[in-house]
């Protein structure tokens, strides 16, 4: 049904709605007109999703200027749940616009033809037909038929008017090369994945093949799966197709997301980080609001106008608890302390090796000078104790970067045997739970390991 909520028309998509619903939207708007925040709550199964998705995208189709909605949840069948019921109301809207232009349409049509006919042609029966049409606005297709995700071009696009509506999530779940799913958790997604597209890794990549431009797959590469063991052929396609990338106006859960990725060979998870500044409506996480880390990545380009919910908000705290909480066990700190260990042996063969070379171009500038005559007269002892660099130069000259490096591995192993010893005595016989500031947390480190 369309309803007129203080001069607005709200489109939804059910034939009945509960006078709960009806004042649950009527407070939402009035939050809305005010520019400021509510809280609402209804009781579990009264339709707040479709009454939020049906109010919150009139209000947009109504007030083009207001921004994006952003919802947020807690789940990821939540966020699919969400999708679902946002392709039933933007679907509603749609043909209930196409309707409206078709009604519009005939009435030109009407006024064109025979006026003094009455009761037949456009006017007569027809116009009743349409009439009875309008009246009996189509129920929403069922959550399993989902012809309403992917692309929607016909009909002015999704809603009518051409919006886009995406969802993000993790790697783990947007992920669509097969050597990257091969790893069993999120960690080992994540870490699997920047291994491929990290900066550092593409320019590893650009200088071992010797190619001057951004390392690409073929297309064969990307129909196999995007599969090459040292490069991710969907990602790699994603930055050659560069700003060329767009689009098309359509509502996108997660498997929609990656299956128009793969079909264009670009990757699902890049492709709707670039996307979302182009978006009507965007859903995710309440990490990607919430999370300093994750948000200033995602969310920090956002309009100020945008409309954000919060859905089932009582988890909210909860989430923030676990941002900024990080659990620290003992293994995780062998496993730190065999990474330095090795981050060390990797500095000190880069060290050698700059050394090294330090070594033979003094060797080369020498021999150069003494065979055109500038370096003559002296005894072979201290020609060839001139031709030496000490050791004292030799360490001078390593670079910056390396010596900065090694101040923080020697910083890093302070940190990581401080927590050891902390973690033996919290979990020692005469240990248990400790409770102390952050600032107290640092003085402690502080004094016992003398890092500043």
């Amino acid at each position: 049904m369309i309803l007129d909520l203080d001069g607005m028309r709200v489109y939804f998509p059910y034939d009945r709605i509960y006078l709960e619903q009806y004042q649950y939207m009527r407070a939402l708007k009035r939050t809305l007109d005010a520019g400021g925040h509510s809280l609402l709550e209804m009781p579990t199964g009264t339709g707040k999703t479709v009454c939020l998705l049906s109010l919150i995208t009139s209000y947009q189709h109504a007030n083009p200027g207001c921004g994006k909605l952003v919802y947020c949840t807690r789940t990821v069948p939540e966020m699919d749940s969400v999708m679902q019921e946002l392709g039933n109301v933007l679907g509603y809207r749609s043909e209930m616009l196409k309707k409206e232009r078709e009604a519009a349409e005939a009435a030109a049509e009407a006024e064109g033809g025979d006026e003094g006919m009455d009761g037949e042609g456009p006017g007569g029966d027809q116009g009743e037909s349409r009439k009875r049409k309008r009246d009996d606005p189509p129920r929403p297709k069922s959550n399993n038929d989902t012809h309403r995700m992917g692309p929607i071009t016909q009909d002015g696009g999704a809603g009518g008017n051409g919006s886009l509506a995406l969802c993000l999530s993790s790697r783990r779940n947007m992920c669509i090369n097969k050597r990257v799913l091969r790893e069993s958790d999120r960690e080992g997604i994540d870490s699997a994945c920047r291994s491929l597209t990290a900066s550092w890794a593409l320019e590893a990549r650009k200088k071992k093949s010797g190619r001057g431009g951004p390392p690409g797959g073929s297309g064969t590469a990307a129909a196999r799966g995007g599969d090459d063991e040292n490069c991710c052929t969907y990602f790699d396609q994603f930055r050659e197709a560069g700003e060329a990338i767009s689009m098309p106006s359509g509502i996108y859960d997660l498997e929609s997301l990656k299956e128009w990725g793969k079909g264009r060979g670009w990757c699902p998870y890049y492709l709707t980080r670039q996307a979302i500044n182009h978006a009507n409506v965007l859903c995710f996480n309440y990490q990607y609001m919430l999370d300093p880390k994750v948000a200033k990545m995602v969310s920090k380009e956002l309009e100020a106008e945008s409309i954000v919910v919060f859905d089932e908000a009582h988890n909210i705290d909860s989430v923030c608890i676990e941002a900024f909480s990080v659990s620290i066990h003992a293994r995780s700190l062998e496993q730190a302390t065999r990474s330095l260990g090795r981050l060390s042996g990797e500095i000190n063969r880069v060290k050698a090796s700059d050394a090294s070379r330090l070594r033979n171009e003094y060797q080369n500038l020498v021999q150069g000078l003494v065979e055109q005559g500038l370096l003559g007269g002296a005894s072979d002892e201290v020609a060839l104790e001139s031709s030496v660099l000490s050791n004292d130069v030799i360490s001078e000259a390593v670079p910056g970067n390396i010596r900065r490096a090694e101040h923080f591995v020697a910083f890093m192993k302070k940190v990581v045997e401080h927590l050891k010893a902390r973690l033996r005595t919290v979990g020692g016989p005469t240990g248990g739970v400790s409770s102390e500031t952050p600032l107290a947390f640092l003085h402690r480190m502080v004094t016992a390991t003398g890092v500043e």
